[in-house]
């Protein structure tokens, strides 16, 4: 039996025609086995009009940034110069 997860969560067969038109376009989706070890992978590819910036967006990159260090606004207002 293979099972259809999309961020890490199990979806069913009967809702994959809405997931496919929907969630894979801007999710990876995977296929698992009764066993749970990921088979296979979807990812989304990026619009082939889209500009460098948006195509540098990774799942990665954003992890990073999202690791921080953070600034407040005042220590930013500091570092910058600015009252």
């Amino acid at each position: 039996m293979v099972t259809v997860y999309v961020d890490g969560k199990a979806v069913s067969w009967a809702d994959a025609e809405q997931l496919f038109a929907d969630a894979a376009r801007t999710r990876a989706v995977e296929f698992r086995d009764a066993a749970g070890r990921v088979f296979a992978t979807t990812a989304p590819a990026p619009a082939a009009d889209d500009p460098d910036w948006v195509k540098a967006i990774t799942p990665e990159r954003v992890a990073e940034a999202m690791a921080g260090p953070f600034l407040t606004l005042d220590e930013y207002r500091n570092q910058t110069g600015r009252p």
